[in-house]
């Protein structure tokens, strides 16, 4: 029985089907022939880069045919006939296209290979943020060591440590990559393991940020939260900064990776209204591990030490830094003279709000700074730019957390915000959102045995609470009261602290209930009484103390009671007998004397009522602290 085969070889893609631009093959026809057996039937043609110089091969009974690059001329027929139009002479051999195929080049533009599907690439302008961290990891350990690391094995590695949730947080996703257990991961050549642990400082103020730019310049050495104008559906991306925008204009620079692809990505410029924080990564090599497959055993290598370029610019102690210290000490002596410094302050208060940022591990240059701020602030208020005076702020709060451990700098710290933010709402607010309040309280407790520190927070504290409800009920709820007895108990002769102390109470408890309350339960009233009695003869001490009763009794009938039993209207009229010539003790007197005797303010009215309506004449004459005698008759 004799066996019909057609024989037709099967069209190459369009991709690869260009010959001299565009080629359409026609149908060929081949003489009869009988397939003998399986083994001789037509494969695929080979590929169609090599058919232009190739022959297609056949049957052995039928001819060769020889393709060459010329176009053919005969397009008439550019697909397969269908089975039932063959003719049975014998198979057809088919050299074209099938209907269903691919339009030439010549007829529209192929589909490119290797695309994802449309559903699958993410949104315009989104980052990976595994890539960004590489990115900052790679160029610090290039610095720091001179040794690089394998980006898939980071990259891997990473990704199973953190969910996506925390890759969308700097601060997150590196809290999840100094977990448990550590982080191993191979050196470029695939030779070593290191153990990494990441150091890191956050920066929440954009000025901070070009500080560290202008310390490592051309290295990115954080990663960035930053708005970016293609990513739609969340607010921020991560980058990774690295140097300073060219033509001064102000900016960041920072490199991407593309989240759909993996690759480096386009170049994004920070601004300071596209910025919304940034953490400092520092890699630290704990151990270097390598393998001996000869004897199973993992050995522990030597870990490489710091480059001499990289440890001269963190330690801070350069000549610079130094200098910087020395200037910031000169501004804040000489800004403590009287006069009119307005223009000079504000000056001076950008130059050292610069120095701080420049020099941000340099204790020597944040305390200076602070201290110079500390006096410069007061003076400028009317001059400097609000957003000055707020990155100025920001930047003592900053030192205060940087420094954490170093008492001078907390110290010169709260005393600028002692100075600065009383009765500046603007200043307050600032202060309050960037966390004053925990920071204070916390060098209180870190410190309970420095005085100075003690006095000089106790202020911060009362600064942030006059007049302003939120800071008043903060500093209550993160157990500020607490921490101010406690100081009050430990150093009790110190007048200084006393003073902050009691104006610390007297503006958390003006107008609010609650912390009226609070304080007269733990005891507040009591140590304000002891304080007028240990420094009856400071009028510092008793104004400010005077100030403090008038506040916590006001309009309290429990405090008032309490007042009353603790005898403190006699103590405050024997300070005014004992200091007549101080308008500001006996102003303060006479609020807290009408809340304690009852019945005086009204007596007080009708007394100064009689003597406005009498003659001139008639007028009794008398100094401050005097009792007016009535005239003679």
């Amino acid at each position: 029985m004799r066996a019909k085969t057609s024989l037709r070889a099967v069209s190459p893609p369009a991709e690869e089907a260009e010959l001299d631009g565009s080629m359409a093959f026609s149908v060929l026809r081949a003489s009869s022939a009988r397939a003998k057996t399986p083994q001789q039937r037509m494969h695929s043609p080979p590929a169609v880069e090599d058919i232009s110089h190739s022959e297609v091969p056949t049957p052995n009974s039928t001819r060769r045919i020889h393709v060459s690059s010329v176009r053919v001329s005969t397009p008439q027929r550019m697909a397969s006939p269908p089975p039932d139009d063959l003719s049975d002479d014998g198979p057809a051999l088919v050299l074209g296209r099938s209907a269903s195929a691919p339009r030439l080049r010549g007829a529209g533009t192929p589909k490119r290979l290797g695309s994802p599907p449309a559903e699958d690439i993410d949104k315009p302008g989104e980052t990976c943020p595994v890539g960004t961290a590489f990115i900052v990891l790679q160029e610090m350990l290039a610095l720091k060591y001179g040794i690089q690391l394998d980006e898939h094995d980071f990259t891997c590695k990473a990704k199973a440590r953190c969910t996506p949730e925390e890759r969308l947080s700097a601060l997150r996703f590196v809290e999840a990559l100094n977990a448990e257990p550590a982080l191993k991961v191979k050196d470029a050549c695939c030779q070593r393991l290191i153990q990494l642990r990441f150091a890191t400082t956050i920066v929440t103020t954009f000025a901070e940020l070009q500080g560290f730019m202008r310390r490592w310049p051309g290295t990115a050495c954080a990663i960035a939260a930053a708005s970016l104008g293609g990513a739609s559906g969340r607010t921020a991306q991560l980058v990774a900064p690295y140097r300073e925008a060219y033509g001064g204009t102000g900016g960041i620079v920072a490199k991407t990776r593309a989240k759909s692809y993996g690759q480096v990505g386009p170049l994004f410029t920070l601004t300071e209204e596209t910025f919304h924080g940034a953490v400092v990564l520092e890699p630290v090599i704990e151990y270097v591990l390598k393998y001996q497959s000869e004897t199973a055993v993992m050995l522990e290598l030597q870990v490489p030490s710091e480059s001499d370029e990289f440890r001269s610019v963190s330690t801070g102690g350069n000549a610079e830094a130094e200098l910087a210290s020395r200037f910031c000490s000169a501004m804040a002596d000489l800004t403590s003279t009287t006069g009119d410094l307005e223009g000079r302050a504000t000056a001076s208060c950008l130059l050292a709000k610069e120095l701080m940022c420049r020099h941000p591990k340099a204790s020597m240059v944040q305390q200076a700074a602070c201290r110079a701020l500390g006096n410069l602030l007061p003076l400028c208020r009317r001059s400097l730019p609000a957003q000055h005076t707020s990155a100025a702020l920001e930047s003592v709060l900053a030192a205060m957390r940087r420094h954490s451990k170093t008492c001078e700098v907390l110290e010169a710290a709260c005393s600028t915000v002692a100075s600065a933010t009383a009765s500046w709402p603007d200043l307050q607010a600032v202060a309050a959102t960037n966390g004053a309040t925990e920071e204070i309280i916390s060098a209180m407790r870190r410190f309970p045995d420095r005085a100075e520190l003690q006095a000089m927070a106790c202020g911060a504290l009362a600064g942030l609470a006059a007049n302003h409800p939120m800071n008043q009920s903060t500093v209550t709820g993160r157990r500020g009261i607490e921490v101010i007895l406690a100081a009050m108990d430990r150093f009790g002769e110190h007048a200084g602290l006393q003073t902050m102390a009691c104006g610390a109470f007297g503006n958390l408890s003006a107008n609010h209930a609650n912390n009226q309350a609070a304080i007269g339960a733990a005891g507040g009233l009591q140590r304000v009484v002891t304080a007028m009695n240990t420094h009856c003869r400071d009028p510092a001490v008793l104004t400010s103390a005077m100030g403090a009763l008038w506040c916590l009794v006001k309009r309290h009938p429990e405090n008032l009671s309490l007042a009353g039993k603790l005898k403190a209207a006699e103590i405050a009229a024997s300070a005014v007998q004992q200091h007549p010539g101080d308008a500001a003790l006996r102003s303060m007197a006479t609020g807290a004397l009408q809340c304690l005797v009852p019945g005086l303010a009204e007596a007080m009215a009708g007394a100064s009522a009689a003597v406005s309506s009498a003659p001139p004449s008639a007028r009794p004459s008398a100094r401050p602290g005097q009792t007016p005698r009535a005239p003679v008759r």
